[in-house]
C-alpha cells in the first residue's frame, strides 16, 4: 500500500474543493439558513442571497441570471432538459452524440424505452461531432437535441456553434431545443451560452472546486418540466433551494471564469510536458491516434493514453498503489469495460481495452506529470502483456 503524497490526475472526475470557499458556505448555511421562499427578514435576506448567486454565476457562464436555474448538479440539469420531451401530446423524438456522458446517454435510454424515438449521432474518427451529421439526423418530430460541450473522455472540443447553426438551418421553424452538458467546459476552456446559441445547458459546481450536490441549468426559453413541486427556481425544479450551495457555486464558478486564460496556457505547457514524456515510452499512444499537443480540437486538461497490452483497469490500479490517481474514463461509468465513446470513434478494440484518462486542474504540477510518466512506464514495462 502506497504512503507517500498522492499525485492527484483525475481532475475530470472532480476537483479537490477550494477550502475557503467551503467554510464560507458553512457560515452561509448556519447564519443565514432562512428559505428563500419565506417572506419574513430571514426568508428574504436568504433570497438576496440566493439573487446574488444566481448574478454571478451567470455572469461566469455568458447569461442573464433569470435564465440561470438551480439544481442539484448537471445529471439533473441534464435530465430535466431531456425530460421535457415528455410533456405535452404527440410522437417526439431526441438526437444525442454517442459521446454523451451517462446523464444524457442512459437518460435519452430510459426515454427509448418509455416510446420515445432516439437518434445517435457518431463522432468523426477525431472524437468530434460533425455539425452536418447533426443536422441530418433531425427528423419532423424532433424536440431536443443533446451535445457535449466537451468530451469527458478523451477532451475532444464539439462545434457548439456550428451544431446550433445547423440545427437551426435545417429545422426551420420546428427549432429544436438545443442542450449542451458543458460540465467540462466550464472552468477549463470556458463557456459562453449566449454567444454559442444553445437553447440549454448543464454545469456542475463539483467540477471547478465548488461543493458537490449543486449544480444549474441555463434556459435560453421556457421548457415544460416533467417533475413539479413547490415552483421553486421558476418551477423547473421544485425542492427548497440549497442557498449554501448556490453561493459557494457562484464564487467557485467566478474565480474559475476569471482565470480562464492564465489557466490554459499552464494547461498546455502541462499538455506538452506530458506528450512529450509518452514519447519516451514505446507502444503508448495517445488517443485519437495522431492527437499532439496544442491541437486546439482538445481541451489541454484531459487526455485518453492507451498502453497496449495491459488493460486500462489493471494500469489505474497499479498506478494508484504508485500514489498516482487518473480512472479509465468516465468516473460515472468507469468499472463498465465497455469504452462506449471510443468505440463510436473507431478507435480499435485492443487500444480502447488499454486506455485510462489523465486529467489536470489548477493545482496540477509538472512533478505531478513526471511522477504518472515515471509511474506508468514502469508499470507498462514489467505487465504489459
Amino acid at each position: 500500500m502506497y504512503h507517500g503524497p498522492m499525485h492527484y490526475l483525475d481532475w475530470a472526475a472532480t476537483a479537490p474543493p477550494y477550502r475557503d470557499i467551503l467554510e464560507a458556505a458553512v457560515g452561509v448555511a448556519t447564519e443565514r439558513y432562512g428559505n428563500p421562499s419565506s417572506r419574513h427578514g430571514a426568508g428574504r435576506d436568504a433570497r438576496a442571497l440566493l439573487e446574488s448567486a444566481r448574478e454571478r454565476l451567470g455572469a461566469a457562464i455568458g447569461a442573464a441570471p433569470s435564465s440561470v436555474v438551480f439544481t442539484s448538479g448537471g445529471s439533473e440539469a441534464d435530465a430535466i432538459a431531456l425530460l421535457s420531451t415528455l410533456v405535452g401530446k404527440g410522437e417526439r423524438s431526441v438526437v444525442i452524440s454517442e459521446l454523451e456522458h451517462p446523464a444524457v446517454y442512459e437518460q435519452a435510454r430510459a426515454l427509448e424505452s418509455l416510446g420515445v424515438r432516439v437518434v445517435r449521432v457518431r463522432p468523426e474518427r477525431d472524437g468530434v461531432v460533425s455539425p452536418g451529421r447533426v443536422a441530418e439526423a433531425l427528423r419532423p418530430d424532433t424536440a431536443v437535441v443533446a451535445v457535449m460541450a466537451v468530451s469527458n473522455e478523451t477532451g475532444a472540443i464539439q462545434p457548439i456553434g456550428r451544431i446550433v447553426e445547423a440545427v437551426r438551418s435545417a429545422a426551420g421553424p420546428r427549432r429544436p431545443f438545443v442542450h449542451c452538458d458543458a460540465v467540462q467546459a466550464l472552468g477549463t476552456i470556458g463557456f459562453d451560452a449566449r454567444a454559442l446559441g444553445v437553447d440549454g445547458a448543464a454545469f456542475s459546481a463539483h467540477k471547478l472546486g465548488g461543493p458537490r450536490g449543486v449544480g444549474a441549468l441555463y434556459l435560453s426559453r421556457p421548457i415544460s418540466p416533467l417533475v413539479l413541486g413547490g415552483g421553486q427556481e421558476g418551477g423547473m425544479r421544485p425542492g427548497t433551494h440549497n442557498t449554501a450551495g448556490a453561493w459557494a457555486f457562484a464564487e467557485a464558478a467566478a474565480r474559475a471564469a476569471a482565470s480562464v486564460e492564465a489557466r490554459m496556457e499552464r494547461a498546455r505547457a502541462l499538455e506538452r510536458r506530458l506528450f512529450d514524456g509518452l514519447r519516451a515510452i514505446p507502444g503508448a499512444t495517445p488517443l485519437p491516434e495522431g492527437r499532439l499537443p496544442g491541437d486546439e480540437r482538445y481541451s489541454p486538461y484531459i487526455a485518453c493514453l492507451s498502453f497496449p497490452g495491459l488493460a486500462g483497469e489493471t494500469m489505474t490500479r497499479l498506478l494508484d498503489e504508485a500514489g498516482v490517481a487518473i480512472s479509465t474514463g468516465s468516473a460515472c461509468s468507469s468499472s463498465k469495460k465497455e469504452r462506449r465513446s471510443l468505440d463510436a470513434m473507431g478507435v480499435d478494440r485492443e487500444l480502447s481495452f488499454s486506455s485510462i484518462r489523465v486529467s489536470s486542474g489548477r493545482d496540477t504540477s509538472e512533478a505531478d506529470i513526471d511522477a504518472f510518466l515515471e509511474a506508468a512506464s514502469s508499470a507498462y514495462i514489467r505487465f504489459r502483456v
